[in-house]
């Protein structure tokens, strides 16, 4: 009888799970204080092979389960992601965007953890609620979709003429660097702090990318799924740098992927 393989990346806010049953694949995702809960619903029995990886890995100790290093778990899971999309790379960049941000140089069978930042979806959250009151991330994700940084940004063209410094006017001068207005709204606010996130984590991804003539950057983590607004400020500025992003679907799931590959990996003995 085949076990039931099922990956777990149990994150500092979110767990996140992915297995197979009835002939699909399941892309399940709790708060991370439901642990209780989520194995309940799993209705975990002897048969099934728990792969366990995140910061609260610690949470399923007492669970039969399999740890596994989140690093790998998560560039594992962004290469399967890639060949589900058929997109077969030598070298790329990942930045896995989820509390806070790391930053890989991943190649075929090896990666190294280069960079790591605090500017993330705790950010954005922790942020997002101060700047607006709204604590819900759908819903900050929502309004920053809606919403004109220009309103909150101050920009290279409200200072210069482009012909005075060769800079595009509508690049940053500063981050929230207008005076606040009655013409400023929530979704305004939100999209500044979206492209202020965008640009410090393009700028860090490039820093490890000078060898590659046109990095890929590959986004993952729970910080960018579902965030349009942050995902079109991340692809913003490759007229100017020469990058290609990417955003895999189900990104936020990479590291409960890479968790699943390496049970269904032991269970067909590789």
């Amino acid at each position: 009888m085949m076990r039931r393989v099922i990956g777990v990346d149990a994150g500092s806010t979110l767990t996140k799970l992915v297995y197979e049953e009835d002939g699909r694949m399941h892309y399940k995702k709790f708060p991370t204080y439901d642990h209780l809960f989520i194995r309940n619903f799993l209705k975990l029995g002897a048969t099934d092979s728990v792969v366990v990886t995140g910061g609260r890995a610690d949470l399923w100790r007492e669970a039969e389960s399999v740890p596994l290093h989140e690093f790998d778990a998560v560039t594992q899971g962004t290469r399967e992601l890639m060949k589900l999309q058929g997109k077969s790379l030598d070298e790329f960049i990942l930045v896995n965007i989820g509390t806070g941000t790391s930053f890989f140089q991943v190649k075929k069978g090896e990666y190294e953890r280069m960079l790591g930042s605090g500017i993330g979806g705790g950010m954005f959250m922790g942020l997002g609620t101060r700047l607006t009151g709204v604590t819900d991330f759908q819903e900050l994700a929502r309004l920053a979709g809606g919403g004109t940084r220009q309103n909150a940004d101050l920009l290279v063209g409200d200072i210069y003429r482009e012909e005075e410094v060769g800079i595009a006017p509508h690049l940053t001068a500063a981050n929230f660097g207008k005076s606040p207005s009655s013409t400023e709204s929530p979704g305004d606010r939100l999209r500044s702090l979206t492209n202020m996130m965008a640009e410090t984590l393009i700028l860090l991804s490039m820093s490890i990318a000078t060898h590659m003539p046109k990095p890929v950057l590959v986004f993952v983590g729970n910080g960018v799924e579902g965030n349009a607004a942050l995902q079109a400020d991340l692809g913003s500025f490759r007229a100017w740098l020469g990058y290609e992003p990417v955003f895999p679907d189900n990104g936020g799931y990479a590291g409960a992927i890479g968790a699943y590959m390496k049970g269904l990996n032991s269970q067909n003995g590789q």
